[in-house]
């Protein structure tokens, strides 16, 4: 596979407070010239951090899981039945030649964070257009008493893909439950996680045992077992384990600052050239959390190509 080189430069600006961001997508059809879509996987073969000592630097990505692709999948689903909406209500309409879903990767990821790749040491590559998907829905306004009715008008928000929801107001509906309003921006993990109920913990995992004889004399029942009875060990291995290794309740991503540490960079404070493992990202949205900072440049190797999901 053909692999592109990216060099970007980190000033003090970007911090563990501030973080950096990649659009790996929007980066890649700059520098090749062509459109490279951003809802695929990406990977990175590694790189490497140079400058004058001192500097270490965290990668994250959005944590590489079924459940965030089902998300993924399911917010980029619902985008193109929108465009398909749209065309079928509008005679005429087509969608602009470069249209593309993208995404946001989390509530701090914005346009004036997301670094841009240089050419040399002092020349930094022309972005074109790169817009965020924006979404429509009916606006929800509060009607008074506890209810909510639909204005004339349409939210407009974009999408991240971790962390929660975030709106310019909220409404109390008379059981007391907090439902946010004038949505800007919405979590896609969270929408996900929201709009699905919580499994039953141990119906999914309780075993059904026909047979519990056969299941008393066969070798594997009575491996551990120096009595002719194995009853206690068969009540063991019905009770451990009834539940799933993880829970049912909780999504990576469904919060603010749930990504996957995928990588690391740290100079040790000395100057020096250093090298970046690598690793895959979906989307390719990488966040660079700066611990420390000294005149850095960074260096990376990815596949021009991605990995459809």
């Amino acid at each position: 596979m053909p692999v592109t080189r990216l060099v970007y430069d980190i000033t003090s600006s970007a911090s563990s407070a501030n973080p950096a961001y990649i659009d790996l997508a929007r980066d890649l059809s700059i520098v090749n010239r062509r459109l490279i879509r951003q809802k695929q996987i990406f990977t990175v073969h590694g790189g490497l951090m140079k400058d004058s000592g001192g500097s270490e630097l965290l990668f994250s990505t959005v944590p590489m899981t079924w459940t965030s692709k089902l998300a993924i999948n399911r917010s980029f689903k619902m985008w193109r039945q929108s465009q398909k909406r749209l065309h079928d209500k509008t005679e005429g309409f087509k969608a602009p030649k470069w249209n593309d879903f993208k995404v946001y990767m989390d509530t701090n990821h914005i346009d004036s964070r997301t670094l841009t790749p240089k050419f040399n040491s002092t020349n930094t590559h022309s972005v074109g257009e790169w817009n965020y998907s924006t979404f429509l829905q009916p606006k929800l306004i509060d009607s008074g008493s506890g209810t909510l009715g639909f204005d004339e008008d349409a939210d407009q928000w974009t999408a991240h893909v971790i962390g929660e929801h975030a709106s310019t107001g909220v409404h109390s509906t008379n059981d007391g439950i907090l439902v946010p309003i004038g949505y800007t921006r919405v979590g896609i993990i969270r929408s996900w996680k929201d709009s699905r109920p919580t499994p039953n913990e141990n119906q999914p995992n309780t075993p059904i045992f026909n047979d519990l004889e056969a299941m008393r004399i066969d070798p594997f029942s009575n491996l551990f077992d120096v009595q002719d009875d194995d009853s206690e060990y068969l009540a063991i291995a019905v009770d451990e384990n009834e539940s799933s290794p993880y829970r049912f309740d909780r999504v990576q991503g469904y919060m603010a600052n749930e990504h996957q540490l995928v990588s690391f960079a740290d100079n040790q404070g000395s100057s020096d050239i250093v090298t970046v493992p690598g690793f895959q990202a979906l989307c390719g949205l990488v966040r660079i959390d700066v611990v420390s900072e000294n005149n850095l440049t960074l260096i990376l190797d990815v596949e021009t190509e991605g990995e459809a999901f």
